[in-house]
């Protein structure tokens, strides 16, 4: 029989139990912001599904930096919207 493929929803979840002894040893602040990164992974998780990539770290990362450049965005309207 073949081997069952992991989720790419399952392969995050995997990454967040793989660094959970970095995640422990962080401050509280900082535990949530780990927290929060790897809620803009899952957000992700069905583009990140559609890459055939042998290392899931990259699509991981790349949804992490699709989430603050979005929030990068938010953040410059907001600013320029104030100074003109």
């Amino acid at each position: 029989m073949g081997r069952t493929v992991p989720t790419f929803r399952n392969i995050i979840e995997s990454f967040g139990w793989e660094w959970n002894d970095f995640k422990r040893a962080l401050r509280s602040i900082d535990r949530e912001a780990f927290e929060e990164l790897m809620n803009h992974a899952r957000r992700h998780a069905v583009a990140g599904s559609n890459m055939s990539n042998p290392n899931p770290f990259e699509p991981v990362v790349m949804s992490i930096l699709v989430e603050h450049e979005k929030t990068l965005r938010k953040l410059r309207e907001h600013v320029e919207g104030k100074h003109t």
